[in-house]
């Protein structure tokens, strides 16, 4: 991919994050055939203006809508081209292929995943401070989502990975990807942002 060259994947993820909710999927229904303005929605869906707003926001961001002022009003109508869009992007193995292989990791941290991982597991960890915070980054995506983690779970699922587990915790609060208390493990902000792909 050139460097001028937009890299359709995160837009597809925000298009289906946008779908992802019994409530927005409500609204798009009530969308199809017609514009609605913020105040049919929340009548039809049954919910407050505020909580349409802030759906009618996330399917905007989503690249979903299209938008017809008429004041005083908004008017919104589910764009049907973007939805057929992402659904080819998805309908066959071939297509989820190549928007698995085409995440846009860049250079240094596929170099070090490829020199550090023998498929699932890890060979072993980097001294280098860069290259280890790439492999520790790597193996808290790989951890099953939880709100909090007892110590011996935590261990179970870092030593499918690798069998240092200890070293691998410890390095995961000194780094701020972890906070401990009273032998509970929970995500902190940065390991969040970490498995949120931010």
């Amino acid at each position: 991919m050139s460097d001028d060259a937009v890299d359709p994947k995160p837009a597809l993820v925000q298009l289906f994050k946008g779908l992802a909710d019994p409530t927005r999927l409500r609204m798009i229904a009530a969308m199809v055939d017609r514009p609605r303005c913020g105040q049919d929605l929340a009548a039809e869906v049954g919910v407050t203006p505020a909580t349409v707003s802030h759906h009618l926001r996330v399917l905007s961001e989503a690249g979903l809508l299209r938008e017809t002022r008429q004041a005083p009003y908004t008017f919104y109508q589910l764009d049907i081209e973007a939805l057929q869009g992402a659904v080819k992007a998805v309908s066959s193995p071939k297509r989820v292929r190549e928007l698995a292989t085409a995440s846009p990791v860049d250079t240094e941290t596929r170099d070090v995943l490829r020199a550090f991982f023998d498929g699932p597991r890890l060979r072993a960890l980097p001294a280098q401070r860069r290259k280890k915070e790439i492999v520790l980054e790597e193996v808290l995506r790989r951890l099953p989502r939880r709100r909090e983690y007892r110590e011996p779970e935590l261990n179970r699922f870092i030593e499918v990975v690798h069998p240092d587990f200890c070293t691998i915790r410890r390095e995961w609060i000194m780094g701020g990807y972890m906070e401990r208390e009273a032998g509970v493990y929970k995500l902190a902000p940065r390991g969040r942002t970490v498995i949120d792909g931010g």
